[in-house]
């Protein structure tokens, strides 16, 4: 009797134990960035492009995500960006008309596309403004936790 009631209160203590492992290894919610909105280029919401974040006075983009279908995106990323008000770029790769493109499937992104020199370079449909964080008005203040209606409005003409 006496080792099935030590065998029990082992058991509920590693219980314990993993579950407080478990829940504290997500990093709580407080501790996380979640952004969530839409991109319309002229009006039209558009899928495919790639939007980078960047914290106040950071040169290196701390989020980075590819809209839907529908123009919305959803990213996270760490609290310890910090809030402020962030730098967004935007950039819409496609292949150039004829060239060579790599079969679905190939593990081919939007970045790798832009590692591509001479003639088979990708095109950028929207402005080059938009695509270097130096250039780019887009932006939007971040706040700890989540913030949604993040929309950014891209003008080609």
């Amino acid at each position: 009797m006496r080792r099935l009631v030590r065998s029990v209160l082992y058991l509920c203590a590693v219980c314990t134990f993993a579950f407080a492992i478990g829940c504290g290894g997500d990093d709580d919610k407080r501790d996380k960035v979640v952004v969530k909105g839409t991109v319309n280029v002229d009006g039209v919401p558009m899928g495919g492009v790639l939007l980078g974040f960047f914290s106040p006075g950071e040169k290196v983009a701390v989020g980075a995500v590819r809209t839907q279908d529908d123009g919305s995106y959803e990213v996270m990323f760490k609290a310890h960006a910090g809030e402020g008000n962030y730098k967004v770029t935007a950039t819409k790769l496609i292949p150039k008309p004829g060239a060579k493109v790599p079969t679905p499937g190939a593990g081919i992104d939007d970045f790798q596309m832009g590692l591509s020199q001479g003639a088979s370079a990708p095109v950028n449909l929207l402005p080059e403004k938009y695509s270097k964080v130096e250039k780019s008005d887009l932006s939007t203040v971040i706040q700890k936790g989540t913030n949604e209606g993040k929309n950014f409005a891209i003008k080609t003409k």
